[in-house]
C-alpha cells in the first residue's frame, strides 16, 4: 500500500493533529563548533507520516530580539516557527522555544543539584525520609531534567525566562514569571507577524472610574451588621472543625453579607505550617469565572462582543467556507467542539485550533473544557499586547485590591485565599461594581448570568451556562446563587437573592466533601436574619 493510499485527510486527521507533538531534541542545547540549532521532528514521525504523507519541515528562527537568524550565535532564547507541508499540500505551524547555554559542557549528571524539595505528605512517604535521601531525590530530579530537554519545551522556557531576569530581584510573582514572560515574547512576535499591532492600536483596559458610584466594599463587621443571627459565626467554626477533624484536609473559609465580612479563618496544617486566612490553594476551575470577568469588560468597553465571529481578531480563524462561525460566547459555553485543559500557555494555541476551525462541530453540543476560553483570552492579548496574567492584575485584581490571587491561564490555574476570591464574589454580587470601580454595567451583568443555550443548541437543550458562571441551589442557598466548581473543590458561591458571598479555598476535597459542605452551607443559608 503506498503513501497516497493511506494518508488521512484534513478532516479525519485533524483532532489527532492537535496533540501530536513537534520537538527539538535537545530544546536546551550547547554550543558547539558551526553553532547549528538541533534538529525538529514529531516526536512521532511514523504517525505524522500515517497522518501527513511524506511531509516537509521548513523552520524560521527568530532570535531574543525577533531578528531571522540562520545559526545561534549568541547564548540565550531563541524562538522557531516551524511550517509542516503534509504531502497533501495543507500547511500546519507551530512555535517551539529553544535555550543555548553558555558553556560546551555536558548537561547536569556531571553536577549535583543542592537543596530540598519539600513533597505533599498524601504521597504516603514520611518527610524525614525526604529530609534523609535528598541526595537520591536531587539525583532523580538531575535525570528528570536531562530526559525533559529531550521530551519537551518546557525546560527551555524556564532556562530562557530566568536567564532574562534581574538577579537582585527576591522571589517573583507570577506576572514576571518565566512562563509569563515566554508568553509576552512570542506574543509581541505573534502580533508583528500577523498585524494585530496595527490593527488594534493599544486599548486602555481597566474599570472606569465613575463618580457617583459608591457600591458596597468588604469590610470586618459583626452578625448583627451582616443580618446573620447571633451565635452563627460560633456554629460555623465548629461544623468546619469537626470536618477538618474527619477529613484532615486543611482549608480556609470566608463569608461576607452585605459586604460584611463576619467570618474568615484558615484550618489545619500543610507541611507543618498552620493553614492561616492568608494560604493560598489553586483553586482550578474558577478561573473560569474570573475569565469571564475579564472578557465582559472589554465587552463593556466595547472592544468585543459576545456574538463576535472570533475571526475578527485571530486571522487564524478564517470562517471562508464556514457554516456556523465562531463566536465569543461559543468559546464561553464550551459549544466550540474543542477538548482538554491546560493548553492555554501553549503559544501555537490559536494557531492550531484555528487549522482545525473548518473541521469542528460548532454550536452542535455542549463538552466542557479549558482551551475554547483560553483562545477567547488570547483574542484579548492580540488586542491589547499584554499577557493574560498582566490583563489579571491590570483589570482586575489591582483595582479590587487583592493581595494574593495570582493567574497564569484563563481556565484552571490560578491561586488564591478564600478572601481574594470573596472579593471578586463581591464585586459579582454588586453586578459588576466595587467601591467608585464600575467593571462592567447592568446589561453586560445581565449576559454573564446562566441561561439555557437554547439559541446555541437548539429548542430540546436543557443545558444551562453563563459566561464562566453555572447556577448552584446546594444548601438553602437561593435559585438567584452563582459562581463556578473547582477540581480541587474550592468554593465560590454569590447569592444574589441574599446578598451573600462564600468562598472556600483548599488543595483536595478530602473525606465526605459533599456532606459536609452541604452542611457548611446550610448552616449559613439557615442564619439569614433579613
Amino acid at each position: 500500500m503506498t503513501i497516497d493510499q493511506i494518508i488521512m485527510t484534513p478532516s479525519d486527521r485533524f483532532r489527532e493533529l492537535l496533540n501530536l507533538d513537534f520537538v527539538f531534541q535537545p530544546s536546551v542545547f550547547l554550543p558547539h563548533e558551526n553553532d547549528e540549532f538541533p534538529n525538529g521532528d514529531f516526536i512521532n514521525p511514523e504517525k505524522a507520516k500515517t497522518l501527513l504523507g511524506d511531509y516537509k519541515i521548513n523552520i524560521t528562527f527568530y532570535s531574543k530580539n525577533y531578528e531571522i537568524v540562520e545559526t545561534a550565535v549568541e547564548s540565550g532564547r531563541y524562538g522557531a516557527i516551524v511550517k509542516i507541508t503534509a504531502q497533501d499540500g495543507v500547511e500546519y505551524i507551530r512555535y517551539k522555544t529553544l535555550f543555548k547555554c553558555e558553556n560546551p559542557r555536558s548537561m547536569l549528571m556531571n553536577d549535583s543539584i543542592d537543596g530540598q524539595v519539600i513533597f505533599p505528605e498524601y504521597l504516603g512517604v514520611d518527610s524525614s525520609i525526604w529530609s534523609n535521601q535528598s541526595q537520591s531525590v536531587n539525583t532523580f530530579i538531575s535525570l528528570a531534567i536531562e530526559r525533559d530537554t529531550n521530551r519537551s519545551h518546557e525546560f527551555a522556557i524556564l532556562l530562557a525566562g530566568m536567564s532574562e531576569m534581574n538577579p537582585d530581584q527576591n522571589s517573583l510573582s507570577h506576572l514576571e514569571s518565566a512562563t509569563t514572560k515566554d508568553r509576552q515574547w512570542w506574543l509581541k512576535l505573534k502580533r508583528q507577524i500577523n498585524g494585530s499591532q496595527n490593527r488594534f492600536p493599544k486599548a486602555l483596559i481597566g474599570p472606569k472610574l465613575e463618580e457617583g458610584i459608591s457600591a458596597p466594599i468588604l469590610i470586618e463587621g459583626t452578625e448583627d451588621q451582616a443580618g446573620i443571627g447571633p451565635g452563627t459565626t460560633n456554629k460555623i467554626d465548629e461544623i468546619l472543625n469537626a470536618w477538618l477533624k474527619e477529613s484532615s484536609e486543611p482549608f480556609n473559609a470566608c463569608i461576607a453579607r452585605k459586604g460584611i465580612v463576619f467570618f474568615n479563618k484558615g484550618y489545619g496544617q500543610r507541611n507543618g505550617e498552620p493553614v492561616t486566612p492568608d494560604s493560598k490553594h489553586l483553586v482550578y476551575s474558577i478561573t473560569k469565572a474570573i475569565s469571564g470577568i475579564l472578557f465582559m469588560m472589554f465587552v463593556e468597553q466595547g472592544l468585543v462582543r459576545l456574538d463576535n465571529p472570533i475571526s475578527r481578531i485571530l486571522p487564524q480563524f478564517s470562517d471562508k467556507g464556514i457554516t456556523t462561525p465562531v463566536t465569543f460566547r461559543h468559546l464561553f459555553t464550551h459549544t466550540a467542539d474543542m477538548d482538554e485543559h491546560f493548553t492555554d500557555t501553549r503559544n501555537d494555541l490559536e494557531q492550531v485550533y484555528g487549522e482545525a476551525y473548518p473541521y469542528l462541530k460548532i454550536g452542535r453540543e455542549h463538552r466542557y473544557n479549558g482551551t475554547s476560553i483560553g483562545i477567547a483570552l488570547k483574542a484579548l492579548e492580540h488586542i491589547t499586547g499584554i499577557t493574560l496574567p498582566h490583563l489579571y492584575q491590570k483589570c482586575l485584581f489591582g483595582p479590587l485590591g487583592c493581595q494574593s490571587i495570582e493567574s497564569i491561564d484563563g481556565s484552571a490555574l490560578t491561586w488564591s485565599n478564600a478572601y481574594d476570591l470573596a472579593l471578586i464574589g463581591q464585586m459579582l454580587c454588586n453586578r459588576g461594581k466595587y467601591d467608585n470601580h464600575l467593571f462592567f454595567g447592568e446589561e453586560n451583568f445581565k449576559q454573564m448570568l446562566p441561561q439555557k443555550l437554547d439559541s446555541l443548541l437548539g429548542p430540546n437543550t436543557d443545558i444551562t451556562w453563563g459566561i464562566g458562571l453555572t447556577q448552584f441551589n446546594e444548601g438553602g442557598l437561593s435559585s438567584e446563587t452563582i459562581g463556578h466548581g473547582s477540581a480541587s473543590s474550592c468554593t465560590l458561591r454569590v447569592d444574589l437573592k441574599s446578598d451573600l458571598v462564600i468562598t472556600m479555598t483548599r488543595s483536595r476535597a478530602g473525606e465526605n466533601f459533599n456532606q459536609n459542605h452541604e452542611r457548611f452551607i446550610s448552616a449559613i443559608t439557615n442564619s439569614l436574619v433579613n
